[in-house]
């Protein structure tokens, strides 16, 4: 048995957060090493919905649709916002493409 904690944050006004939707205690199995439990992100998304959300140290098994995911074991550059992969190229004019998944 582990104990893992997830820590939350958030820029702005924090009274915009949907207070007392979820519990604060997920039980489940052990999974893969980073392997959250599939509920985290449900929670997530419904405690701050159509905000942006960004996941740290990743893994190709932790990539979300619609998070930005990063990560050193992720391969390449993947983005899907538009927004995003523009404003990418802008700052990095001399890489490549980002990849559309």
């Amino acid at each position: 048995h582990g104990t893992e904690h997830c820590l939350v944050g958030m820029k702005g006004n924090p009274r915009m957060l949907n207070r007392g939707l979820d519990c604060d205690v997920i039980v489940a199995e052990v999974r893969a090493t980073s392997h959250k439990p599939d509920e985290m992100y449900g929670i997530i998304e419904r405690l701050s919905p159509g905000t942006r959300k960004i996941e740290l140290f990743a893994r190709p098994h932790n990539v979300q649709p619609n998070w930005i995911t990063l990560g050193n074991q992720l391969d390449g550059v993947h983005l899907l916002d538009p927004d995003i992969a523009q404003a990418y190229q802008k700052h990095h004019p001399d890489a490549s493409a980002p990849n559309a998944k």
